[in-house]
């Protein structure tokens, strides 16, 4: 089963997501922590493929929320005024409103690509956050910024103090983004905050990641990371995790994590 959800940030914005529950019921099991999903950038988290991979958690016997970020629609705020630090805060208020309306007290957060940038750097700050997965995630921003912005791009905001998006095929198609998003890249510090988070950490990268080299991010991330800690490398996967099967393998090493099994690399 799923609802359709509603809360707002610390600035008054409404975000929306999902809520799956788990088969049969119509409140949040308290026996395990709540799941949040949180989506990357310029993604969203109501695709169909995000939307299957929460029902098969859901299915396993996990809550799963997943919502889109201020800036993203349906959620309120403009694209252009996009911060990964907001991102962050809006994970808070995430918690909150399913500590406040479920009697939620820990969750697992699961974060992709920019996602797991967000949840690297607020997982620490946070006691109700049980454990971490972060797929698909980089481990130095400055480096990272290159994975995201064509030389163009970065020109433009040099320049311009801005960019335009121009692929027709995608919802950001003459979408606005403030050059305060990249400077963020040169502020934020991904391994110092995985080095301050002292509870389990899975990390999961796709062996033919197109965006984030395999050889280099998920081990830095690793390296960092306390003890216990996982990494697993899904075998032809790319960043997306794209096909089925690919993905289930993503799920099923999700699902053993957050019942508490992990395997040491």
């Amino acid at each position: 089963m799923q609802v359709s959800v509603e809360f707002k940030n610390n600035k008054g914005q409404t975000l929306r997501g999902v809520l799956h529950l788990i088969r049969n019921t119509r409140k949040i099991r308290h026996q395990r922590p709540a799941v949040i999903y949180l989506h990357g950038f310029p993604g969203d988290a109501t695709g169909p493929r995000i939307a299957r991979f929460c029902r098969i958690l859901s299915f396993l016997g996990h809550a799963v929320l997943r919502f889109n970020f201020s800036g993203t629609p349906p959620s309120d705020g403009k694209f252009e005024d996009k911060l990964m630090s907001q991102e962050t805060k809006d994970i808070k208020y995430a918690i909150d409103f399913l500590e406040q309306q479920h009697g939620v007290s820990s969750v697992i957060l699961v974060g992709h690509s920019t996602g797991a940038i967000d949840v690297a750097l607020y997982a620490f700050r946070d006691k109700r956050v049980e454990k971490l997965v972060l797929l698909g995630g980089v481990s130095n921003l400055k480096e990272a910024v290159k994975y995201d912005f064509s030389d163009e791009q970065i020109k433009d905001f040099k320049r311009k103090r801005y960019i335009v998006y121009q692929n027709p095929e995608k919802w950001t198609y003459q979408k606005k983004l403030k050059r305060a998003f990249y400077d963020e890249f040169f502020k934020l510090n991904v391994l110092g905050s995985v080095k301050k988070f002292k509870r389990p950490i899975l990390i999961i990268h796709g062996e033919k990641d197109e965006a984030i080299p395999v050889k280099k991010d998920p081990h830095e991330l690793y390296a960092a990371a306390n003890e216990p800690k996982q990494l697993v490398i899904i075998k032809g996967a790319d960043h997306r995790f794209s096909k089925l099967r690919h993905a289930l393998k993503v799920i099923l090493v999700i699902n053993k994590f957050v019942r508490g099994k992990i395997t040491p690399l």
